[in-house]
């Protein structure tokens, strides 16, 4: 099962050096006022490398007074008590009279995660969150190289301040070798950032981020809030009930895009459900590209009625020694998906996502993404039965990593050699998942919501989503446990477009006008 799931999530070569040469404070060229770096903190021995620098951000409302801090905050380990990890974070806190809102100390703050495993925050960073935003074509496609690097009108910043953290061997975050490197044998050759890579000491360790930047702050009064992206979502699920049982932290509020909360509802293990849940985001990619009448909406509805009837009923009825007997079946779901009736009957009527992806186009020459369903690429091997990478996943990689570069180099006054990871392949190989079983974060998400009875969560899909379609974050929300007249505590809302449904700007100006009602409900 690990295999296969490593094999699926698989991202790119770690080109990140494990050495993390010193960070020097710089101040940012910005068309807005500036403030030189502060100096280096060394509390206990480690060095913060800190970089302070002040930027406006233009609104129609009126300009956003704000500082980022890009630092690193030391994270320890063990009974040791020693440094283990030096992890990155960029803040971003509104200034002066924009904190009119609420009294100093006790404005929002949401912390920011994205998934993988191995994944750093840039995606969420400078695709949807931060006052900064990477402009992708009007459809969300890939832009030609370089991106340029917009304001962005619907940064969350305007209704909450923002931590981005990057876990352990994503971004700029590094391990720390114990005993000064003077380890022997195969430990040396091991990153040193591995045990933070697994479900429960990956959870634990950004818990402890959250703790720490609180205390630094002084913001223990402010309402808190975890975002979370694809894996992150599962991630801020568990944080939420570690807070709450390691460190007495409650949160107000969880916003989870495009996330898997349950494994067993995308993977094997969930059964015929598992199919059940992709059908919708596969008809809806299907008349995106032409294949299916109506609109994507309209398709994924028709679908949503037919997934959890007709199609499971028959799925669960076949009978393969007499699979002839289903063609009727057969024919309706390659006309529900856009695929040839041929392709359906080979696989009994339950196509892999690889499989759809690869299949849908294939008389065009095309591939589709996993990741988005209305993104094609020019078939690279029609030979192949298997595409070696996805184009969109693929593509975003050298768009978002020369970004975030530029972008902290410039405008955050980040000075460093060290190779800015943004989807590392080494996390992503090296991480242990539960030896038994699929994971899920069901269990953490229901024990806050009962901890919590005020606490909120937002889920947000995109419906041409092919590798965390929307249909199995609503049928985890269906089965939660709330009192009468609460369910509108948890919410799922779909968008057009896939996984990055914010590249869109029209989706991601949604996200963030639900994101601001989440925050707003949550305070209330």
């Amino acid at each position: 099962m690990r295999r296969a799931m490593n094999r699926r999530l698989r991202l790119l070569p770690l080109l990140a050096a494990l050495a993390l040469p010193p960070l020097h404070a710089a101040t940012a060229q910005d068309a807005g006022s500036q403030t030189a770096p502060k100096p280096a903190e060394r509390p206990g021995g480690f060095d913060a490398l800190r970089s302070e620098t002040r930027h406006q951000l233009p609104l129609p409302s009126g300009p956003l007074a704000y500082t980022a801090v890009a630092e690193f905050l030391p994270l320890r380990d063990g009974q040791r008590d020693e440094v283990a990890a030096r992890v990155f974070t960029v803040t971003y806190t509104l200034d002066g009279d924009a904190r009119e809102d609420a009294p100093r100390g006790r404005r929002p703050v949401a912390f920011v995660f994205n998934g993988g495993p191995g994944a750093s925050s840039a995606y969420l960073h400078l695709g949807a969150l931060g006052p900064k935003v990477v402009g992708f074509n009007e459809d969300g496609s890939l832009p030609r190289p370089p991106a340029p690097l917009l304001d962005n009108p619907d940064s969350w910043l305007a209704f909450t301040d923002l931590v981005f953290v990057d876990p352990v061997g994503t971004g700029y975050s590094r391990g720390i070798r114990r005993d000064g490197g003077k380890e022997e044998g195969a430990r040396r050759e091991e990153d040193p950032g591995k045990r933070f890579w697994s479900v429960d000491a990956d959870s634990r360790a950004m818990a402890e981020i959250v703790r720490l930047w609180l205390t630094r702050n002084g913001r223990w009064e402010s309402p808190k809030f975890l975002v979370g992206e694809s894996y992150g979502g599962f991630r801020i699920a568990k944080m939420a009930n570690r807070l709450i049982g390691d460190t007495g932290i409650a949160v107000n509020g969880l916003i989870m895009v495009s996330p898997v909360v349950d494994f067993a509802t995308i993977r094997g293990g969930g059964g015929l459900l598992v199919p059940a849940l992709r059908l919708p985001s596969y008809a809806a990619s299907a008349a995106a590209n032409g294949l299916v009448s109506g609109t994507p909406e309209q398709a994924a509805a028709a679908a949503e009625r037919y997934a959890l009837g007709g199609y499971l009923t028959g799925l669960a009825g076949l009978d393969y020694r007499r699979a002839g007997a289903a063609q009727g079946f057969f024919a309706e779901v390659a006309r529900t998906t856009g695929l040839p009736e041929e392709l359906v009957t080979r696989f009994r009527g339950e196509i892999p996502t690889d499989v759809f992806a690869r299949e849908l186009l294939r008389g065009k020459g095309r591939v589709a993404s996993v990741y988005d369903g209305t993104f094609t690429a020019a078939d690279p091997d029609p030979s192949a039965a298997r595409l070696p990478f996805d184009p969109f996943l693929k593509g975003t990689v050298p768009t978002y990593t020369t970004a975030f570069a530029a972008y902290a180099h410039t405008w955050l006054g980040v000075r460093t050699e060290v190779p800015f990871d943004l989807l590392s392949n080494r996390v992503n190989r090296g991480w242990e998942w539960p030896r038994s079983g699929q994971p899920s974060a069901v269990d953490d998400l229901q024990s806050a919501l009962t901890l919590q009875p005020a606490l909120r969560v937002l889920i947000a899909h995109g419906r041409t989503d092919l590798i965390t379609p929307y249909m199995a974050s609503r049928w985890v929300a269906s089965r939660l446990e709330l009192p009468e007249g609460q369910a509108d505590r948890v919410a799922v809302t779909v968008y057009e477009g896939g996984h990055m449904m914010y590249t869109r700007a029209p989706e991601r100006a949604k996200l963030a006008a639900d994101a601001r009602a989440l925050v707003e409900a949550a305070l209330r």
